[in-house]
């Protein structure tokens, strides 16, 4: 654990602290012919193998820096839009490379592969990913079919208006779900009212400054979000009780 720790400090001091703006983008434009990719690679190398300190040992640290160069390689080259699907797959591919060699260098390869499949069969782990998975799309989808008469409702009264971005009422929604879920778990109850109230205080002064929108809007607005707020919150508090009952009736 000690291993995987410090090569990730390594990583994360190169990759999101000491790599310059310019040599992002430097390898965005060059990909391969890049220096900076070069520099980045030999900055991996350096700062991992002081950080693991073994000093009669660097190849490790080798192999990792050109695994990190190869996996930033295949990101530039793919990733034309810079979404998040390739940030996340990008890091992946970093923290995989980083455990495996944390898990070589201790020799515990074998086991550590069958800690995690231990892990991940049992039933409260299981049910915990579930759930949490559960929370976020599919209760999307259901709060949102719930909420859909209102919002057509909203729409006959104001077809013009535009005073939502894009995908970011679900975003929000999920992460909000998400952090429930867990205060549930964690029995943490208190904390879902400071959410309803960091989320109350957020909307107290929401009007809508477009000409031509009417106050009814306004209202029916408040109203709707505040629906699909306590729906919302409502399925994930249920889904992680569930969650709870199974983990302690199938321990």
């Amino acid at each position: 654990m000690t291993e995987f720790l410090l090569l990730l400090l390594a990583h994360v001091l190169v990759d999101f602290y000491w790599q310059p703006t310019k040599w992002v983008t430097d390898k965005k434009e060059k990909k391969y012919k890049s220096k900076y990719l070069y520099f980045h690679v030999l900055l991996v190398i350096i700062v991992s193998y002081i950080a693991l300190h073994q000093w009669k040992n660097p190849f490790p640290a080798v192999v990792l820096g050109i695994a990190h160069g190869v996996i930033d390689l295949v990101k530039i080259s793919f990733d034309k839009k810079g979404p998040l699907t390739w940030f996340i797959a990008d890091q992946t591919a970093h923290l995989v490379t980083i455990a495996l060699t944390a898990l070589i260098l201790t020799g515990s390869i074998s086991i550590g592969f069958e800690a995690v499949t231990t892990w991940l069969n049992t039933p409260k782990t299981l049910a915990t990913l579930s759930g949490a998975l559960l929370s976020l799309s599919p209760v999307s989808f259901l709060v949102g079919i719930l909420t859909r008469p209102w919002r057509e409702e909203l729409s006959k009264l104001a077809p013009e208006a535009d005073d939502n971005l894009a995908s970011a009422g679900r975003w929000i929604g999920m992460s909000e779900r998400l952090l429930i879920f867990v205060f549930v778990l964690v029995n943490q109850y208190s904390a879902i009212g400071f959410l309803i109230a960091a989320k109350s205080l957020l909307r107290y002064n929401d009007k809508s400054t477009e000409p031509g929108i009417p106050p009814a809007y306004i209202s029916k607005k408040s109203e709707y979000v505040l629906v699909g707020t306590l729906m919302s919150y409502t399925c994930a508090i249920a889904v992680a009780l569930a969650v709870q009952i199974l983990s302690r009736k199938f321990k």
